[in-house]
């Protein structure tokens, strides 16, 4: 059993009309700062699985991230998204041994998030037990 999950922070849907500088100044900026945090051991761009034919390079997908974080981690590290993400829909996804599950903060006010939190933490340890 792994000591640690992949959680995918995915806030696409909600940069759509965003101009592509600015998406990417926040990708970046979220990217950062999750490095800070003790609770992640690693944070990763997602790689654009449709550069074009002769394309060099990778280029990123804007508004989504992957950390690979503990479960004691998950609170803080959601709650810190969700803080620097003001009003925006996130799709949460945590994977555990090729297992996953999504869960949404889609028009969830902030005296609300706690549930969401507590749905992650449950998600994973049930994740983490099967």
């Amino acid at each position: 059993m792994t000591d640690t999950i992949l959680l995918v922070i995915d806030w696409r849907d909600a940069d759509s009309d965003m101009p592509e500088e600015q998406q990417e100044v926040l990708t970046q900026t979220l990217f950062q700062e999750l490095r800070a945090l003790d609770e992640v051991e690693d944070v990763k761009r997602i790689a654009d699985p449709d550069v074009p034919d002769g394309g060099m390079g990778a280029k990123w997908l804007w508004s989504v991230l992957t950390a690979e974080i503990t479960i004691e981690g998950i609170k803080q590290v959601c709650q810190d998204a969700y803080e620097r993400l003001p009003g925006k829909p996130i799709e949460f996804t945590l994977e555990v041994d090729g297992k996953k599950t999504s869960i949404g903060a889609k028009n969830v006010r902030p005296d609300n998030f706690d549930e969401t939190l507590e749905k992650l933490v449950a998600a994973a340890q049930k994740l983490k037990g099967s």
